[in-house]
């Protein structure tokens, strides 16, 4: 079987920095079903027609998989506007007109928090190595949720 729209794909892969620095070790994993935007565009198109044993390796400029480091999305709040006990290095869920989004603790001082919206590998380049461990037709459920589900069934 060739990997194609709508078949289930599990990889075992490895991303690191331009530097050989890793990113994610890949310890558990990848699956997701192909053709439905699971994995990063550039990244699903390079295993199009891949095999089960097939490695290949994609290298994803910053536009390509997290997106640029966008300043915008720095803000400062008061810290009375945010919940009690916020420290740097935390992680606080908001939402705005925009919808629901993660923010950053990356400073506090005088009363007010830095908050980094962005996601922390944006503006980054990636190198993405993988090899295809499994192939296989998706359900219809997972066709028509538009994701994989677990080895029992339904897990979201």
């Amino acid at each position: 079987m060739k990997i194609s729209a709508n078949t289930v794909v599990t990889l075992d892969y490895k991303v690191t920095d331009p530097e050989h620095a890793i990113v994610d070790p890949g310890e558990i994993p990848l699956v997701y079903l192909h053709g439905n935007g699971g994995v990063f565009p550039k990244l699903e198109a390079a295993l199009e027609g891949k095999s089960i044993g097939d490695s290949l390796e994609v290298h994803l400029e910053p536009v390509d998989g997290f997106g640029e480091y966008d300043d915008g999305l720095v803000t400062s709040e008061p810290l009375e506007n945010l919940p009690p006990g916020v420290e740097v290095g935390m992680r606080l869920e908001g939402t705005s007109e925009h919808g629901r989004h993660i923010m950053l603790v990356v400073q506090i001082e005088d009363g007010q928090a830095v908050l980094d919206g962005n996601h922390p590998l944006a503006g980054l380049a990636l190198d993405f190595a993988c090899t295809v461990s499994d192939i296989r037709a998706a359900t219809e459920e997972e066709i028509a949720h538009g994701h994989v589900h677990g080895a029992s069934g339904h897990e979201h």
